[in-house]
């Protein structure tokens, strides 16, 4: 996702790594043909492979209402007898990360765990929400939801543009290390008479595409794609989403454009999504957009991306699915290219081993033509293999080994290749 408050794209790390990409359709067709054969070895992997209950992307599934430390100590008491009786919640995780990498200093353009041989502090997530009901209900139910990085090293990277954006130069002229980001804020409205169910939300959201996502929760593997990373995060606006019956969900929004708050830089944007599941099915298909001007803004040194997502979902058996997720987008404007283009194909193959424990390979191909998304041109190839083990309620561990390749630049470090071994933590409190 497009993920830096994007400050000047030549002048800043994250405006440079978070900036846009190259891949003219027009000017270069037949690095477009190149990705052909990458789509048809997705296909081919997921055939005869094994599935999963939910049907769901690789990403874990959705946050259960358990209650967490912050919850459990409040149980019992008049605060949480206020909290209990107006549907609200808090809680919240720490992240922290350590990779060992090839790379002396960077693992960019990898991210978000960008430091080699460091540990980082990547979230410290406070959620605090009201719940809507969906339910057992014919009556309307509203609520909210505030996420905030309090702090994390992510931030500087899902910092729209527009809020706080001083914490990026605090540093000597760079970012800071940890900051803060309030990565969503929404009031929501549930109707449940409304064709099968209608939800609308009002602030700012995740962008609604893509397998992998921001909280580190909802991930199984510790590290994220480049397809990912290189697409927008958030989004404020109004989002509707639409049950139009069991199998079928649809979902329009009027935003502000991509990673960006109330801001010059600010432009009129729409998203959208189809999704296709029937109940009790073996496969689940997702289309989703973010379509606006698709077109760098030079007074503002911003990027103003279009982007297309598609994802598959297979399940093969009840401890096994498998994920093809296919993402275009394009810019137009892009100073010294005019349209810049890049494509992405990723795999996921996640397998339940026993209840605490699951394994994810993830085998991803990145097209970067011109170099403008990473800054270095080419096909990225990125294979990595992972554990998600909870061997205990509310304490996770995710170790994990990658290879990142690129056989036409040498983006890590003046090398072609690196290799990185991450583990990290999360404890849910």
């Amino acid at each position: 996702m497009f993920h830096a408050p994007q400050v000047a794209v030549e002048s800043s790390v994250i405006g440079h790594y978070r900036a846009g990409s190259d891949f003219s359709p027009g000017g270069a067709p037949g690095r477009a043909m190149a990705m052909v054969p990458f789509l048809v070895l997705s296909l081919a992997l997921g055939v005869g492979q094994t599935e999963s209950p939910a049907g769901e992307p690789a990403a874990a599934p959705p946050a259960s209402p358990d209650r967490w430390a912050v919850m459990q100590s409040l149980q019992g008491t008049y605060p949480g007898w206020l909290l209990d009786g107006n549907r609200l919640r808090v809680s919240g995780w720490t992240n922290g990360s350590y990779t060992a990498s090839t790379a002396a200093r960077d693992n960019l353009p990898l991210g978000l765990n960008y430091r080699a041989n460091e540990f980082l502090l990547q979230q410290n997530w406070l959620r605090f929400e009201r719940t809507v009901v969906t339910t057992e209900t014919t009556e309307p139910t509203f609520g909210f939801r505030v996420d905030a990085i309090l702090p994390g090293t992510d931030y500087r990277f899902t910092l729209p543009r527009g809020l706080w954006n001083s914490q990026l130069t605090a540093n000597n002229g760079e970012p800071a290390t940890y900051g803060v980001d309030p990565v969503q804020y929404y009031l929501e409205a549930y109707f449940p008479t409304i064709g099968a169910g209608l939800d609308l939300k009002l602030g700012r959201t995740f962008c609604q595409f893509g397998v992998e996502t921001i909280d580190a929760v909802s991930n199984q593997l510790a590290s994220h794609s480049y397809s990912f990373f290189y697409n927008p995060f958030t989004n404020t606006g109004l989002i509707a989403t639409q049950q139009l019956s069991s199998t079928w969900t649809v979902q329009v929004g009027a935003v502000l454009g991509p990673d960006v708050v109330i801001d010059p830089a600010a432009s009129p944007y729409g998203m959208f999504s189809v999704k296709w599941a029937p109940p009790g099915g073996r496969d689940t298909i997702y289309i989703a957009g973010l379509l606006g001007s698709g077109r760098y803004d030079v007074a503002q040194q911003f990027n103003n991306p279009n982007v297309v997502d598609f994802i598959y979902t297979h399940v093969l058996d009840p401890a096994t699915n498998y994920t093809l997720e296919a993402v275009i987008g394009y810019e137009d404007n892009v100073p010294g290219i005019g349209t810049a283009t890049w494509y992405g194909v990723v795999n996921y193959l996640t397998r339940t081993l026993s209840p605490r424990l699951t394994g994810t390979t993830r085998v991803e191909f990145f097209d970067d033509v011109d170099g403008n998304r990473t800054g270095f041109e080419g096909v990225y190839t990125a294979v990595t293999a992972g554990l998600r083990f909870e061997p205990r309620p509310g304490f996770i561990i995710r170790p994990e080994l990658r290879f990142d390749y690129n056989f036409e630049s040498k983006p890590f470090e003046d090398k072609h290749g690196m290799g990185t071994a991450t583990t990290d933590f999360i404890v849910r409190w």
